[in-house]
Order: structure tokens, then sequence, then C-alpha cells
């Protein structure tokens, strides 16, 4: 039997196919008339064609007048539920405003709340359609003996997932699981859930059962692949990706999982085949880039440059391709062109303090200033900050809720999943924590890391004004000559980000370089750089980001000294420095977590590229 969707070929009492797992149909006809048939038949045909096109006609009117009114019903209906999202949202602001004249809760507050919230529920509705999407064939898969009680399970799983409770269906349906351990429609489930949740330990356990008991699993061999190659497995993870390409040809993601294995290997040649061979199938962003690094390091500038530009089509806040597009202009000696990218570059990725280095800032202070973590917190705090310290920074999140979970108001726990909230890019949730720590009136070091996280969160958000305020709230507070070396550097930073009143952005990076410590001179230092650069005193700026960079380098003020070095007319000490500035961009987390990353966000298109699938299937 052959599939109609993706036309593998299937055992007669097959009733999903082994490959794409759509249901099969079986087409059948007459292959021959009888003689009395065929008599029937030239009756048939005597049939006035007019009457059988009037007659196709009418029903043809009978289905528009049918679609029209539907259409009408549609409308409004969409024409209520605007009344009622409007009525409701009137009824949110007026309530924010309330809760806000009675000074209960900022609009700020609620705002940061109610996007964490979205993300949560936009999760778990994400579970809930592909539960219910394999929820038939998981059934039908059914092969144990206690039939009701898998069902008992299944529903309660449906129910908790239909209510937003992720986490309790999956632990009905791991139930479900111990009553059939060869449905490898509920195991491949599970595991591509927990994969997604980056819960990878639990992951590999249900992959690799889909795999033993449907060893044609292309799914699951992708998933399983990817999952491998997270674990450092590389010769494994090649296996299951090759596996996945030969039974079938047609998907782009075990071809960019090789070509991303192959570029970590420095098989460049091998790696570049993969990459094309996914982007002829599916054009991502991902693998232009990846391609173009490969070009690049091949010294194939121009090819380079195409690739970069195609990722940056598809996504235009492609931080990483602009920087690489802007190191090959810089090859090329387009100077203005590479500047505008740098430029570009840094707007997608204000300035932070680097995760790591923060945390080392604060970690004794806040040390010494809170009650030590015992028990479980402490176990799975150890867990998390290894995972960070080794650039996974997934598992390293995972950890942290869990020992939060367990000691949810320890600020030794909170503000380190502050700093890495804010170092991805998750910044609702660390203004909502450092908001957090805030309101508990800490001691001055960690409200001064709290404070730090917040206004470099708000800044990534563009919000630069609201970050001026916490900083002038932070001044009145706290008059230490710590707290205020803080302030004022992150003061100057914004003021020369908005591109007004640098001569107050000068005197603050001036008085944030008079009272820092020691173990921060970088910081103003570069700060200070920054904001001559701004004022188009490039010698000064030169002169100040190279202390800086001296003391401490990190990706952005190397970057800042590089575009102060070009425009100072220094080019060849400028691509010197870009090119350092590419090391430490790459340092730490390191290129193959880059290239983790990526081959991890797309396995989440899987579901979308099936769904094409079927779609082209039924000509849609």
């Amino acid at each position: 039997m052959l599939c109609q969707t993706c036309s593998a070929y299937n055992d007669d009492e097959r009733e999903f196919c082994f490959r794409c797992q759509n249901k099969l149909l079986v087409l059948s006809g007459l292959n021959s008339y009888e003689d009395d048939d065929a008599d029937e038949y030239e009756e048939d045909a005597d049939v006035s064609l007019d009457e059988h096109l009037l007659e196709r006609v009418s029903a043809l009117e009978e289905i528009v007048k049918r679609s029209a009114e539907g259409l009408r019903s549609i409308g409004d209906a969409i024409h209520k539920h605007e009344r009622a999202i409007f009525v409701n949202q009137t009824g949110l602001l007026s309530l924010n405003e309330l809760l806000g004249k009675k000074n209960v809760v900022s609009r700020e507050e609620l705002v940061d709340l109610w996007e964490a919230k979205m993300g949560e529920q936009m999760l778990a509705l994400e579970k809930k359609e592909r539960f219910a999407e394999r929820k038939d064939r998981i059934v039908s898969l059914f092969r144990g003996e206690k039939k009701d009680r898998f069902h008992h399970f299944l529903h309660e799983a449906e129910m908790a997932i239909d209510a937003f409770e992720p986490d309790r269906g999956m632990k009905a349906l791991e139930e479900a699981f111990k009553l059939d351990r060869d449905n490898y429609e509920l195991s491949f489930f599970l595991g591509e859930t927990f994969f997604n949740d980056g819960n990878l330990d639990r992951a590999k356990n249900y992959l690799e059962r889909t795999l033993e008991v449907q060893p044609d699993h292309f799914d699951a061999a992708v998933f399983y692949g990817v999952l491998l190659h997270e674990r450092q497995d590389l010769k494994g993870a090649e296996r299951w990706l090759r596996r996945a390409i030969q039974i079938s040809q047609e998907s782009f993601l075990p071809y960019f999982s090789l070509g991303a294995i192959y570029a970590v290997k420095g098989k460049l040649l091998r790696a570049q085949k993969f990459l094309e061979k996914a982007i002829e199938l599916e054009p991502i962003p991902q693998a232009f880039y990846l391609l173009g690094t490969i070009f690049y390091e091949k010294g194939q500038l121009e090819r380079a440059i195409k690739s970069f530009q195609g990722a940056i089509k598809l996504d235009p806040d492609y931080e990483e391709a602009i920087y690489h597009l802007g190191l090959c202009y810089l090859d090329r000696n387009w100077n203005r062109k590479a500047i505008q990218c740098f430029q570009e570059a840094l707007e997608l990725n204000p300035n932070k303090m680097e995760y790591q280095q923060a945390a080392r800032i604060y970690e004794d202070h806040i040390t010494r200033s809170h009650v030590p973590l015992e028990g479980p917190a402490a176990k799975e705090f150890g867990e998390a900050e290894g995972f960070a310290s080794q650039g996974n920074y997934s598992e390293a999140l995972d950890h942290y809720r869990r020992a939060l979970q367990a000691d949810p108001n320890n600020v030794k726990v909170l503000i380190p999943y502050a700093l890495l909230c804010s170092h991805l890019d998750m910044n609702a949730e660390a203004i909502a924590v450092a908001k957090r720590i805030l309101k508990e009136n800490p001691p001055e070091v960690v409200a001064a890391a709290a404070y730090t996280t917040l206004v470099e969160a708000l800044r990534a958000e563009g919000n630069f004004k609201e970050g001026n305020r916490l900083l002038e709230e932070m001044l009145r507070q706290y008059t230490s000559n710590y707290a205020k070396s803080i302030a004022y550097y992150e003061k100057a930073y914004n003021l020369a980000e908005m591109g007004e009143s640098l001569d107050e952005a000068l005197e603050s990076a001036q008085l944030a370089l008079r009272y820092s410590p020691k173990e921060l001179k970088q910081f103003p230092l570069a700060a200070l750089g920054w904001v001559y650069f701004k004022r188009r005193d490039f010698d000064n700026a030169v002169d100040f980001l190279t202390k800086s960079a001296d003391i401490g380098p990190t990706a952005t003020n190397l970057m800042h000294l590089g575009m102060a070095l070009l425009e100072s007319g220094q080019k060849e000490r400028a691509k010197l420095v870009f090119r350092k500035a590419k090391h430490f961009k790459t340092k730490g987390a390191g290129l193959e977590e880059k290239i983790l990353e990526q081959v991890r966000s797309t396995t989440k298109l899987i579901d979308r590229l099936h769904a094409k699938r079927r779609r082209t299937s039924k000509g849609v």
C-alpha cells in the first residue's frame, strides 16, 4: 500500500504510515464492466447533458449559498469577539490605573508579569495542539491489557493540558506509557516535549525507546541525533542523522544538523555540501549563517557575503550574521559598510556586563550577605552553576528554577538567575526577578547587582528613560563608592546610546571612573571611551577604549575600539581588534554552543514542515 502523503510503501495491514505517521487511505474502483453494467451505463449516457449540467449548477448554487451564510455567521462571531476583547481590555486598563493610583502595583510590573505569563501560556498551547494532533495515533497503537486505564490516563492528560497545566499532563502521559511501552507515538511525544523543554536526560530515554520499537521513525531519529550532538557525541549524532536522511530525503533538518556537526569537526567541504542541500530544501537564516562562516574560513569572501546577506534577508535582526558581514566588508576594505554593520550589531545587542564577570564580582558579597543554601536547593544551584560555567545555559536555567522552587527568596539563586536571563535576552523574566529582589530591600551589593540587571534588561528593550529613572533612584538610596560607580557607569551608557545630553554622559562616565573600585575599572573606562566616540572625539575614544581592553577585554569594548580605530584612520590595527573581538564573541559558550543553539531552535520547525507537507498533499 502506498501512502497518499509521502508515497512510502507500507504493509497492507498498517493503519498509519511508518514514515510520516499520517492515516492511510484505501482507494478502490471498478477495473472492468460486466455486460449488464455496460448496458446500464449506455442507458445512463442517454440522459440529457443539459439536465446534468442544470443539476450540477443547482448543487453549486446551494453550496455557494451555504458558504455565504457561513461567512456571515463567522463575521458576526468575530465582531462579537472583538467587542468582548475591547470591553475586557478596557476593564484591565481601568484596574491597572486604579491599582497604580493606590500604589499597589505599577504598570511596568503588571506588563512584565503579563508578558511572562503569556509566554508560559503559549508554550502550553503548543503542547495542547501537538497532543491533539497525536492523540488518535497514540490510541490506535495501544497493544496493552489495561485499555480502560490507559484511556483514563490519556483523558486526564488531555484535561490537564487543556487547563494549561502541562506538568500534570506529562505525569499522566508517563503513567500511560508504563502500560504500553511499545507505543512509539506516545514515547516520541514525551521525548519531543521534554527535548523542547530542555530536559535532555528524560528526552533521551523516551527517544531511545521510540527508536527501539520503530527504527524508521524519522522525527525520533532527527531529535535523537540533535540530542547526541548537544551531548558532544558527534559520532552517534552523525549516525542517526544519516539514518534520518535514508528514511526521508525531503527534510532540511538532518542535512542542516549534519552540516553543523561537520563545521564543528572542521570538515568544511563536507559541511558546505550538507548546508547547501539544507538551504535548497528549506532556506532558513541559521543555515545561511553557518554556510557563510564556512566560506569566510575558506577565504571566499564574495560567497560569504552572499550567504550572510541571505541570512539577514530572512532575519533582519540576526546579530551574528550582521557582525560577520561587517568582518567580510572589513577584509574587502569597505570600511564605511563595515562600520554600519558593527553599529547595527551593537544596537541589536546592547552593552551588558558579561555574565561570568558580573557573577564573579557579586558572588563573594552575596554569599556573605545571605543565608547559605541547604538541601535540594543547594544541589540544584550547584548543578546550575556547573552548567553555566560550561556554557550549557538551557540546562542551567532549568536547575536555577528548580533551586528557586525549593528556596524561592534566596538572593544567592535569584541574582545569577536574573543575570543569566538578561544574558540570554529573556528580558521580561530578568526584569521581573530583579524587581522581586529589590522589593526585599536587600544589602547594597545585592541591590547593585539587581539594579544592574534591571537597567541592562530595560536597555535591551529600548526603555532608556525608565532605566535612567531607576539609576537616579539608586543614587538616592545608596551612597557608597561602589554603588555610585555602577549607577554612573550605566547612566553614561544609556545617555550615550540615546545620543542625548552627551555632556551629561561624559560627566557620568568621569564620575563612574572616579568612584570605581579596582575590579570594575575597565567598565567606566569603556563607557568614557564610548561617550568620546559618540562626541566624535576619536583620539580620546581610542585612548580610553584601549585602556579598558588592556585591563579586561570583552567583545563589546573591543568592537567599540575597532570602530574608533577605523574612524581615526587606523585600518590595519582595527582589523586586528575586530578579529580579536570575534574570538571573544565565540569564547566561553563557544562556537559549538552557538551552533547547538541554532540546531535546537530549528527542531521546532518539524511540526510546521509536516503541516505544510499535509496541506500540499491535499492541494490547499
